[in-house]
């Protein structure tokens, strides 16, 4: 244990080297290479560091593989820390400086991460105690030589684009062939979260605004509801977990992009329609929960909605309809699909919402100010339709909602716009409901049972 030791201690200069030096290149992003990376220390600079690493992975081999039994769970582990440390320092130890050095950190965190990753870990048992220790020392190696590479690659925009793109390479690699859940949900939430990165990176070094550059955040949450939807294993019960964490990871993309593009309201609005028909996809995700489902569909509505909202702002639409309209339909759009899949829901909270927003605005509007012609006319044929859509399709709140706003309509535009045009949509609901010498006789009994029959 010794001789180990010392021979440890002997590699700790090129090994600060390694791990430290490369932060100096945080104060000059993307402007070169501070000097002192290009050249390593005198004292860091000596081959048989090399040498002693390099009889210390092959000590380490040996045992594994003498002691492992052929297990690869078990060798891994135990080779990789001389490995990483020797790959670490070979630069260094050899003279060679920036960029070698980074790039040696970039490879050591991807073998280590990959190399966990890929391995089953250890039973909770006694005798396995040592293994998981090395397998936590391995981890805490490739995350000091990863942050390292990654400080080391801010000196140039090349380096920093491979970087990142090499990350989110390592992050989907884990994501889809890790040997535990926990390997995988990881795997997910580096490869999310260096993939933005990613995106951000390449539209400052194309001279995007990030109003633009949103954009691409968000079409990489986009990708995650699609893999979330798509992918076979992740629609598997077991796998609730880590499709869940792909799913949220492409929600907490899309947070990012509207955190980008916070003063464009144009912007803001865009991204906001396109994150809709993306939650649109999400819903029609297998062994979705009908709350779940319920839930995404009214956040499409809200998506599409704001959206809608912001871009009649900025165009300055003073049209009160202009806003509450769309809404409606949208608000129908759910409710009607609702009834798909639950026949024995109530037409009042399919239809309600769509036809309050539909109506009551513009009623209260007729109501209390001098509006036009044309806006009556339309918010009465508008109230007949519904009435004939619901008792012709024996839906209670159609009927009540367009048999009352029909009735306020029609009183209202009889004192102020004269009786001759009532009879427009009155002669075209008698028409349509075919109020016959007979019908008139039973309308009182009909109109009970079907009111006491609609849901």
């Amino acid at each position: 244990m010794l001789p180990t030791a010392l021979a440890l201690v002997s590699l700790g200069p090129p090994l600060m080297v390694a791990l430290v030096e490369p932060f100096q290149s945080l104060s000059r992003i993307w402007q070169g290479p501070p000097p002192e990376l290009l050249t390593p220390p005198a004292d860091a600079v000596d081959p048989s560091h090399v040498l002693t690493a390099l009889l210390l992975t092959a000590t380490a081999a040996l045992a594994a593989t003498g002691f492992s039994g052929g297990s690869r769970s078990r060798a891994v582990p135990v080779v990789l820390p001389g490995a990483a440390v020797t790959l670490l320092i070979t630069p260094v130890a050899l003279g060679h400086g920036w960029p070698e050095s980074a790039l040696a950190g970039l490879t050591v965190f991807t073998i280590s991460m990959l190399g966990l990753a890929l391995t089953p870990p250890p039973p909770l048992a006694d005798p396995a105690q040592p293994l998981r220790v090395t397998r936590v020392l391995v981890f805490v190696i490739g995350l000091a030589a990863g942050g390292a590479g990654l400080a080391g690659s801010l000196a140039t925009r090349q380096l920093t684009l491979f970087t990142l793109g090499g990350a989110v390479g390592v992050g989907v690699v884990a994501a889809l062939f890790g040997t535990t859940q926990r390997a995988r949900i990881l795997g997910w939430l580096f490869a999310s979260l260096m993939a933005e990165l990613f995106v951000l990176t390449l539209g400052l070094v194309v001279g995007l605004a990030a109003v633009w550059s949103a954009f691409g955040v968000l079409a990489v949450g986009a990708a995650l509801q699609v893999f979330a939807a798509t992918l076979p294993r992740l629609r598997r019960p077991e796998a609730y977990r880590e499709a869940a964490t792909v799913e949220w990871s492409g929600y907490a993309a899309a947070l990012i992009a509207l955190a980008l593009a916070y003063d464009s309201p144009r912007h803001i609005a865009a991204l906001l329609a396109a994150w809709g028909a993306v939650l649109g996809v999400a819903a029609t995700r297998p062994g979705r929960r009908p709350v779940e489902r319920r839930i995404l569909f009214w956040a499409v509505v809200a998506c599409e909605i704001s959206a809608w909202w912001i871009l009649m702002r900025v165009a300055d639409v003073a049209l009160p309809e202009a806003y509450t309209l769309p809404f409606a339909a949208l608000a129908l759009l759910v409710g009607v699909l609702e009834l798909r899949h639950r026949p024995d829901l109530s037409s009042w909270v399919a239809y309600g919402p769509a036809l309050v927003a539909a109506f009551v605005p513009t009623l209260a509007i007729v109501l209390a100010t001098d509006s036009s012609m044309l806006r009556q006319m339309l918010l009465l044929l508008g109230a007949v339709a519904v009435l004939i859509f619901g008792s012709t399709s024996r839906q209670q709140a159609p009927v009540i909602v367009g048999a009352t706003v029909t009735a306020i309509a029609a009183l209202h535009a009889l004192f102020n716009l004269g009786p001759w045009l009532m009879l427009i949509p009155v002669g075209f609901l008698l028409l349509v409901l075919g109020a016959s010498n007979e019908r008139r006789r039973r309308a009182q009994e009909r109109l009970q049972t079907a009111l006491r029959g609609m849901r």
